[in-house]
């Protein structure tokens, strides 16, 4: 026990003697403080902050803009998306913006592999997801790819 209390004793001792090697080294700066300069300084950084907390008070000019559709469905494969996504717009939304009371993320633009990956996974059991089960069990590897393709063209987020 004497052999722990002296050990500990020494790395304390260590340590106190590396700290205080540290102010040895510390530069000493003798200038004096100086109010009037320190109180201008943070004056003008009180004054950016209200600038930059200001309203501003630009008028914007609005203008309607025609929506269009979604996506273009340029191709076959996002004509079989589409009418894959309308059972998918339930929980997930028209634009793929998910829903919170149905616990349904937004899925809108994301990375095709990710999704394609994510419902092959949901189908294989690897990922479990009770609701999407009905929907999604019956789907083709083409299905899904389809599917995946259609919902990389949503507008990210849903925005």
């Amino acid at each position: 026990m004497t052999r722990v209390v002296v050990f500990l004793a020494f790395v304390v001792g260590l340590i106190a003697i590396m700290n205080l090697r540290k102010f040895e080294t510390a530069k000493v700066d003798n200038a004096k403080f100086d109010f009037e300069k320190t109180k201008t300084a943070n004056l003008k950084k009180q004054k950016e902050i209200a600038d930059l907390m200001a309203p501003k008070k630009e008028v914007v000019e609005v203008k309607e803009v025609e929506e269009g559709p979604l996506v273009v469905l340029s191709t076959e494969q996002l004509v079989r998306g589409e009418a894959l996504y309308k059972k998918c717009i339930v929980c997930h939304g028209q634009r793929g913006n998910g829903k919170k009371s149905q616990k349904a993320p937004a899925i809108g633009g994301q990375h095709e592999w990710y999704t394609e990956l994510q419902i092959n996974n949901m189908i294989s059991g690897v990922r479990v997801n009770k609701v999407m089960n009905p929907y999604i069990k019956k789907l083709s590897a083409q299905d899904v790819k389809d599917l995946a393709v259609y919902i990389s063209k949503l507008p990210p987020m849903g925005k």
